[in-house]
């Protein structure tokens, strides 16, 4: 179904739903490194992925998709985008957490250099300043897209998909749905599938 077609049954005043997707794979997803803002593109794996994901996509009522500004966000957004037919946007909003002197390691190899470090930030990002290794404020990466959610109210569309990364998804997710960010690590999900925000949890959220 087109997107005008789709768009016909939209409310104007309603909140979108808000589903999230990982962007697909780059050659630093297939070796465990950590990518943060480093801007790797997707790899061939990473393209036959996002089009497997497809169909995964269509059923779903999405009649825009945002992604992060980097190279892999937006090529699965493009990829996604052309199959269903709708507009996409690259949004600053949306990018990945500055990861600092971690990016381009793998966990083991920081593991070497700093036992233990990386794990602590995973179990409670709160606890550990990525600011000390040149990196993001957790608080300062919540508020920038706790913001950018809640500016998506009274939009037109029915659904909007926002193609994310898995550190920026985790804060994201902890926020709409109250958790502690002692929660974070149980929420990084490392699968490219679409999932949905609770839509009632991202109005509360967002009043």
């Amino acid at each position: 179904m087109a997107a005008e077609e789709r768009k016909e049954a939209v409310s104007p005043s309603g909140f979108p739903r808000i589903f999230l997707a990982r962007h697909c794979k780059t050659s630093w997803n297939l070796e465990k490194r950590i990518q943060g803002r480093t801007d790797i593109p997707l790899c061939e794996e990473g393209i036959a992925e996002a089009k497997a994901n497809c169909v995964l996509l269509r059923d779903l009522p999405i009649d825009r998709i945002l992604s992060s500004p980097l190279a892999r966000g937006r090529q699965t957004a493009e990829i996604y985008g052309e199959a269903l037919g709708v507009p996409i946007e690259a949004w600053p909003e949306w990018i990945e957490v500055n990861m600092g002197e971690w990016e381009g390691h793998t966990p083991e190899e920081l593991s070497l250099r700093e036992p233990g470090r990386y794990d602590r930030w995973l179990a409670d990002p709160s606890l550990f300043p990525l600011s000390s290794i040149g990196g993001e404020d957790i608080w300062s990466a919540r508020k920038r897209v706790a913001s950018a959610l809640c500016s998506l109210a009274g939009r037109p569309e029915r659904g909007i998909l926002l193609v994310l990364h898995k550190y920026i998804r985790a804060i994201l997710q902890c926020a709409v749905l109250d958790l502690p960010l002692s929660r974070f690590a149980g929420e990084i999900i490392e699968s490219t599938a679409p999932s949905e925000l609770p839509p009632l949890a991202v109005r509360n959220f967002c009043r």
